[in-house]
């Protein structure tokens, strides 16, 4: 009855009187949009309707003035396939390809979740039916123009927007009042892919870290608890089994709770793109732990650019090998001692990286609008 009722609604409507719609996927969403929809709401003075695939999403309660939640689900592919709206925005690949239709009579805009390359992060053709693309920098710029040259599609509309949650990340992380301690923090955040960090090497990694002194922090992806990783629930069961009577190992279980971003002193990841997020957002040090490539398209090699995931790593932080786990303690030691100089590093390259640091949500904003316009 809900989602009926939702979708009844929003099939009555004209489309003036939804000019922009978003769509998420779930409730973590909206920490990638909400820059976007403020200023919009605030500054451009347009509403906004707002779907989510989330019965229990916390905007039900909480949506700002001008902004209409509706709770769609299975019924999703019906709406779109009848959906007329100015601009529709996601942040979901793969549009067209499988359940949920191109929308019938809306242009749609791609806004992007993470720093990671487009052409290795995402099943080929994942972009194909997208019209316009706010990109977080030159490498997304660049990428999108290849696959769509490659797979002979129109060449996209592509828009020098940058990363809401990255800026996000940054203000938080000057605001927030770090509790005293004398013992320094490290942030585990995989990705979900098979032989990820957690999978190949976890028990190892946090037992290392805290024989050597270090609180632990272990964030496991969403993932881990979804269908598209089964191996996942298990692995982080087994986790807090092995160290659930050691109180200097904790589990941070939602990424709605962001204090391990800014309470931590390093951050160890694999291929996540949320450690270029740590990096970037707060010029702290990352260590990356030298697993198996996450690779979702095996035709990237033919779009002929490097991944920025790979290419990244070493410049944001440090690689260390598969085989030298054991030595994570000195090394992530010897990484927070040399702070200050790799903080510097992380400035420029902010810069150089990412469009319109610190402003992002107005670039984002001002983009929808013209294009709603």
């Amino acid at each position: 009855m809900r989602e009926s009722a939702a979708l009844g609604e929003l099939a009555s409507m004209s489309a003036s009187e939804r000019p922009v719609v978003f769509y998420a996927e779930d409730a973590f969403t909206y920490i990638q949009y909400r820059g976007y929809i403020e200023q919009l709401l605030f500054g451009h003075k347009l509403p906004v309707r707002y779907l989510t695939s989330d019965p229990d999403d916390p905007l039900f309660g909480t949506a700002p003035a001008g902004m209409t939640v509706h709770y769609i689900d299975r019924q999703l592919p019906r709406l779109m396939s009848r959906l007329t709206s100015g601009l529709v925005i996601m942040t979901m690949p793969d549009l067209g390809a499988f359940h949920v239709p191109v929308p019938a009579g809306a242009r749609t805009l791609y806004l992007f979740h993470s720093l990671n390359s487009a052409h290795t992060s995402y099943r080929s053709g994942a972009f194909d039916a997208y019209d316009h693309f706010g990109a977080t920098g030159p490498h997304h710029i660049a990428e999108l123009g290849a696959l769509r040259a490659q797979r002979g599609r129109p060449l996209a509309q592509l828009h020098e927007v940058g990363y809401h949650k990255l800026d996000r990340i940054a203000v938080e992380y000057m605001a927030y009042a770090r509790p005293p301690s004398g013992v320094k923090s490290i942030l585990l955040a995989p990705s979900w892919a098979p032989q990820n960090l957690l999978e190949a090497h976890g028990e190892e990694l946090v037992g290392t870290l805290v024989s050597h002194g270090f609180e632990v922090v272990v964030r496991p992806h969403p993932q881990f608890f979804h269908s598209l990783y089964p191996a996942g629930r298990e692995i982080i069961d087994y986790l807090m089994s092995r160290f659930r009577d050691d109180p200097r190992v904790r589990f941070e279980l939602s990424i709605t709770d962001q204090d391990s971003f800014y309470s931590c002193d390093l951050m160890i990841s694999d291929w996540s793109g949320a450690a270029f997020e740590y990096a970037l957002g707060t010029l702290r040090p990352a260590l990356f732990i030298d697993t198996p490539q996450k690779i979702f398209n095996d035709e990237w090699h033919a779009v002929g650019l490097p991944a920025f995931e790979a290419d990244m790593r070493s410049k944001v932080g440090m690689l260390l090998a598969r085989d030298r786990i054991a030595s994570a303690g000195s090394v992530v030691e010897s990484m927070i001692d040399d702070e200050n100089a790799i903080s510097e590093r992380l400035m420029k390259l902010r810069t150089n990286l990412i469009f319109n640091p610190g402003a992002s949500a107005e670039a984002g904003a001002s983009l929808i609008a013209r294009l709603v316009e």
